[in-house]
């Protein structure tokens, strides 16, 4: 999304603010609109003023942090394909979620796995359950 064309006004922004609240997306790329000289937008008459554009593009932002959360949440407790990465306990899902492993693995193998909940920015993998049995002193 580019904010603070020329041209765009107060309604404008709102309207789309509005319209990708409404979006179940979970990612938005914003960019704040910089003049580039000598093309035409450069020398268009409604310019926004530079506070107000980034003003904007802040909104946006926090707008694309609260879906994207809204929808890495909505994937804990399902099951998701993932390709492991270089990274050590790194994976990439088929949704593009970057997803923390509870263990590691080798690289480039496609596995599936639980979601047990979020990471800063990604998921984490639920952690696998472990069946222990406990003896009594009596069995000793």
């Amino acid at each position: 999304m580019i904010v603070g064309f020329p041209g765009e006004t107060e309604e404008h922004f709102l309207e789309t603010y509005h319209f990708l609240n409404e979006l179940d997306i979970s990612y938005l790329h914003v960019f704040t609109y910089s003049e580039r000289p000598g093309t035409p937008a450069a020398e268009a008459p409604d310019q926004v003023p530079m506070h107000v554009r980034h003003e904007r593009a802040h909104f946006l932002r926090e707008l694309a942090t609260r879906k994207n959360l809204e929808f890495r949440r909505r994937m804990i407790g399902k099951k998701l394909s993932v390709v492991t990465l270089v990274e050590p306990r790194a994976a990439l899902s088929d949704n593009y979620l970057k997803v923390e492993l509870a263990s590691f693995r080798r690289s480039n193998e496609l596995i599936e796995i639980e979601i047990g909940g979020l990471h800063e920015t990604g998921l984490r993998e639920a952690a696998p359950v472990c069946a222990l049995t406990v003896l009594s002193s009596a069995a000793w």
